[in-house]
């Protein structure tokens, strides 16, 4: 009974409908941020066979902590690619890719990354798998933790994906919307942590629609998404959302809720011994937060 009390709160009801339209939003970008990225993976083998006129392109023999990189540093440990501790500025133990592979593809993943200075995750990466896994490279340009165990677009979360997107340049000719400073996918991302980060699990109806309708704004972005069913689906989803009249169950709770522990285990998991205690806090505020729902559903 104290399970379907909370589901009657408006404000919960919005909060749930928010974290619902965050899987929708996912089901939509995953089938293009998949097929992209094995794209950008075949064109930068290609290139890199054609350029350096190689037999074949494979490898994984290299680590990216020992990997000396195809560019060289200029003046006193300055990286021309404008990476900041870049492996260039750092040849003591460095190893050239045996291959002849691997520093070309760490140099195109930095000359790809849209920050300034570009920052790939490497922490996300294993360099074993570049010549044979497309998402061993796309996920460097996820810059947060819990990535490295990941191994496809299926097992990448909203967040994830929407990084790929907006912090590899390769993907900016694919999407019409402008990704440098404020934009629609920067937004989505931003109220991600908003939902996932509250403590009260709550959000006013006009806070969840305007969320909800920035999801919809992605996944209509007019260069290839507006295009594909996938995107679309999920479109037809989130507009449903948005009705008054949009049944909220106990499995729809247990989805979000479910999303929340699974990013709990992989913060914990991914910053133990390194995060604040702010950030050791937030958990617990939303570990607690779970477990309450989950006993009252018992009940």
């Amino acid at each position: 009974m104290a399970h379907q009390l909370q589901l009657e709160k408006e404000r919960y009801r919005q909060w749930v409908k928010a974290g619902l339209g965050l899987g929708y939003l996912k089901e939509g970008i995953e089938p293009f941020c998949d097929d992209v990225t094995k794209q950008q993976h075949k064109d930068e083998l290609n290139n890199i066979q054609q350029s350096k006129n190689l037999p074949t392109v494979t490898c994984g023999q290299c680590a990216v902590r020992t990997l000396k990189p195809d560019h060289l540093k200029i003046g006193n440990k300055q990286c021309p690619l404008g990476q900041a501790n870049c492996n260039c500025c750092y040849t003591s133990g460095k190893i050239a890719c045996p291959n002849n592979v691997c520093g070309a593809i760490y140099d195109n993943i930095i000359t790809n990354h849209a920050s300034t200075p570009p920052a790939p995750y490497w922490k996300n990466t294993q360099t074993q798998q570049w010549t044979g896994d497309s998402w061993s490279i796309a996920k460097c340009f996820i810059n947060a933790p819990g990535y490295d165990q990941k191994t496809s677009a299926a097992d990448i979360d909203c967040t994830g994906l929407l990084h790929v997107i907006i912090n590899n340049k390769y993907f900016h000719n694919h999407i019409q919307c402008n990704l440098a400073g404020s934009n629609v996918f920067s937004k989505v991302t931003q109220y991600r942590n908003e939902i996932f980060h509250s403590s009260t699990m709550e959000l006013e109806k006009t806070d969840a629609s305007n969320y909800i309708d920035d999801m919809i704004a992605v996944l209509k972005d007019g260069k290839e998404l507006i295009d594909r069913k996938d995107a679309q689906d999920a479109v037809k989803k989130l507009e449903e959302l948005k009705n008054d009249d949009f049944i909220i169950t106990t499995e729809n709770m247990e989805k979000v809720l479910g999303d929340i522990r699974e990013e709990i285990w992989n913060i914990r998991k991914s910053t133990e011994g390194l995060a604040t205690k702010d950030d050791c806090d937030d958990l617990k505020i939303k570990y607690l937060h779970w477990n309450f729902s989950c006993l009252n559903k018992r009940r």
